[in-house]
């Protein structure tokens, strides 16, 4: 895989830089500047795949790196706020099985079948979208920006169902793209 640098590679590899200093403004309890790392991270996210189709700027690295750069900076803000019991442990759980589901998954079926053609399913767009917005309102809510409290367990119920049925339809996706070895298809 050719490593290009292009706009949209640059905006994702800020996102991978961006997940340690979240994690630095997070466990300093410096919560604001904690958000605006997190929404700078999700505007880029949004950003680098609008450049990329729209401008055909599109490449194989900017596809592999994209979503280990959400997976990063997501997994980052939600161990450290479980570990400050902001977000429920059983949420952090999901996810990160969800997440190893996903990338074990990946491998396992590049290493049985050869090529896997990976793109995000609309179920997995929708989940990032919602994790990334339960966690903002989290984080806002803690450096008292919002008062939301009396909805953050109905948030916490969404993104687990969103992760879950994300889960299953990448699952379900692979298991359909299978390649039939009896009949010797590729």
């Amino acid at each position: 895989m050719k490593v290009v640098w292009n706009v949209p590679n640059v905006l994702t590899l800020l996102r991978v830089l961006a997940a340690p200093l979240l994690a630095f403004f997070l466990m300093r309890s410096q919560y604001n500047y904690a958000l605006y790392t997190f929404v700078l991270a999700a505007i880029t996210d949004a950003l680098d795949g609008f450049i990329a189709r729209h401008f055909n700027q599109y490449t194989e690295f900017g596809a592999a790196l994209d979503p280990l750069a959400d997976k990063l900076i997501t997994l980052t803000g939600m161990l450290i706020l479980t570990f400050q019991g902001l977000v429920p442990l059983w949420l952090t759980v999901a996810m990160v099985v969800r997440d190893s589901v996903i990338v074990v998954g990946a491998f396992a079926y590049h290493h049985l079948f050869g090529e896997i053609d990976i793109h995000p399913s609309w179920l997995g767009k929708l989940h990032t979208v919602m994790a990334f917005m339960l966690f903002t309102v989290v984080i806002a809510q803690t450096a008292q920006l919002i008062e939301v409290s009396n909805w953050l367990m109905f948030g916490f119920w969404a993104v687990l169902a969103s992760c879950l049925t994300s889960m299953v339809q990448y699952v379900a996706l692979w298991a359909k793209k299978k390649p039939d070895k009896r009949h010797g298809s590729n």
